[in-house]
Order: C-alpha cells, then sequence, then structure tokens
C-alpha cells in the first residue's frame, strides 16, 4: 500500500477552484478519461498560505511533512526542479508557458504560498468547529478563509512525478473578500483603437440606464374593426386554417385600418427624452410605437 500521511493546514484563502463543482474536461478541455477508459469529475481548489520569515515553503511546519514525504515517495528524483509539490510561490514572476499568466498576476497570490488540492471524491465541508457539516452549495466563497485535512502521498507517475494533497474535509474559519472569477470589463480596453466597419451606427448608454433592462415595446390591445383579418403571430390566435379547409371566404382587408396614416407634419418637432436611446421619433414610430405610448413610456415629451 503507498505511504500516505495526514496533513491540517493553518488558516488560508480560498483563492482558485470551487469546493462544490468538480471538473469533467482537463486543462485543455478534453473530457476526463481514467485509463480504463471511463469519464470520471475531479474536484480542484487552491488555498492560499500566509508566509513568514521563511524562505521556502519547507521550513515551515506543514511544508515539511510535505517535503518529507515527496522524498519518501521519490527518493532518486524529488530535487529535480520539475518534480509537482503542487505548491505554487505567489510572488514568482515566471511565465511557465506563453499563454499562461504570471503566479504573481493571481488574485490572492502575492505574498502567499498557494497549495492545490484535488480529488476525485467528495469530500466534507464543516464550521470551524468541524461539529456543524455545510452542505449548502457555495456557502464557502473564493476569497473565505478555511482549514484544509489532506492525505499526503506520491502520485506514482514515472514521467510527471509529484505528489498528492487529496483533501478529506474543508472548514470555513471566516469570511473574507469575495474573489470575483469574472473578467473586469473596464480593463480590457474595449473602446481603444476601434475601426469601425462601415454600416456600424455607434450608441451610447446614459448612465441612468446602464444597467436597466431593455425597452420592450407594449403589447397592444386595440381592438380591430369588424371584418378585418387579425394576424395569428401577432395577436396569439390559432393559425388561419391551410387552404381547402377554410369553412368561410376570407373578407377583403379594410384599408383605412391597415394602411398606415400619413406622417403628422408636427413629427420633426417631436422632443426625445433619454429613455429613447437616442432613437428618434421616426425610428421609434417604425418599430411600432405611437405618439401615446411614447409618452406613457418616457421616451417622448407630452
Amino acid at each position: 500500500m503507498q505511504d500516505k500521511v495526514e496533513l491540517l493546514t493553518p488558516v488560508g484563502r480560498l483563492v482558485q477552484g470551487s469546493l462544490y463543482d468538480p471538473l469533467t474536461t482537463d486543462a485543455e478541455g478534453n473530457p476526463n478519461i481514467d485509463k480504463n477508459g471511463e469519464p470520471y469529475v475531479e474536484y480542484f481548489f487552491a488555498m492560499a498560505i500566509e508566509k513568514g520569515q521563511e524562505k521556502h515553503w519547507s521550513e515551515t511546519s506543514w511544508g515539511q511533512l510535505i517535503w518529507a514525504m515527496g522524498h519518501k515517495a521519490f527518493p532518486n528524483i524529488a530535487s529535480s526542479p520539475t518534480f509537482s509539490w503542487k505548491i505554487k510561490d505567489g510572488d514568482s514572476t515566471i511565465q511557465t508557458t506563453p499563454k499562461s499568466r504570471r503566479p504573481c498576476d493571481y488574485t490572492g497570490f502575492p505574498g502567499n504560498w498557494v497549495l492545490c488540492f484535488k480529488t476525485r471524491y467528495a469530500f466534507s465541508i464543516c464550521n470551524d468547529n468541524g461539529q456543524l457539516a455545510l452542505t449548502e452549495k457555495d456557502y464557502i466563497k473564493l476569497g473565505y478563509y478555511v482549514r484544509v485535512f489532506a492525505k499526503v502521498s506520491g502520485n506514482g507517475a514515472t514521467q510527471q512525478p509529484g505528489v498528492y494533497l487529496r483533501p478529506e474535509a474543508v472548514a470555513l474559519i471566516g469570511e473574507g473578500d469575495v474573489i470575483n472569477r469574472t473578467v473586469d470589463t473596464k480593463d480590457i480596453g474595449f473602446g481603444k483603437d476601434l475601426v469601425i466597419p462601415a454600416g456600424c451606427r455607434r450608441t451610447s448608454v446614459a448612465p441612468e440606464f446602464a444597467n436597466a433592462p431593455p425597452v420592450v415595446p407594449p403589447t397592444y390591445t386595440t381592438t380591430l374593426a369588424e371584418n378585418v383579418p387579425l394576424n395569428p403571430q401577432l395577436h396569439g390566435l390559432p393559425p388561419v386554417p391551410a387552404v381547402g379547409h377554410s369553412t368561410a371566404p376570407m373578407p377583403p382587408p379594410h384599408h383605412g385600418i391597415l394602411t398606415p396614416p400619413p406622417a403628422s407634419p408636427a413629427a420633426s418637432q417631436r422632443v426625445m427624452l433619454p429613455a429613447a436611446n437616442g432613437q428618434s421619433y421616426e425610428q421609434m414610430i417604425a418599430q411600432g410605437w405611437t405618439d401615446i405610448t411614447l409618452v406613457q413610456y418616457g421616451m417622448m415629451q407630452p
């Protein structure tokens, strides 16, 4: 049986991954398939432990345990710089691949040793003293502070030797600033070096409407004149029977209703309000709005 040792970490901050959502693909996006050809899921998360006076993580009490296990499992290989210790220096400026980010560029990494935990099995999640199970999904968020109980062992690999840090239980110690995994669009530079293609009409959003829901034209309930055929797609009626199945001839259209009235001479004098998002009176009328609904929805001055 492979040697394993138990590790109870100091308090650290959850900075990557998820305690609740397992991964179904690898880093390249390929499905996780084991050596028997069976798919599997894998939990991954990383915690950041604050640095002290030590120059290397192996000088800490928890680091000595991991260091000893790695050298026991691979006595002739563990000293290699390519050995996978599953621990990163959060201040490192080394870029391992052309597309990768430096450790120091990740939120919560600088000033810390970052331990990477991985397992294919579900693990316990509890409160600070282990007496209460925390079963609600996402109760512990990225940025919260935790302690991890894990099993440390050699990974048994010959091509990529290293250690495993397998979590058995995670305890919530306290809240921290939540780490948002979404991209901050303000820092991307969307507005720089723009090349506008032909046909693109630039738009602007007033600050007070930047987070407002999209404007939806109102639903009309106007009663149509008698003998005017209704468009079933516009009025929610059953479709018109196919030719040959109609029980009565189709009445002629009422041109007084279907023909749009001429534009009002005063239309060009209409004053549109910010809620119209820069659209002209004519554009709004072409979309199905009327003077009444434009005023009602605050798009135009009365």
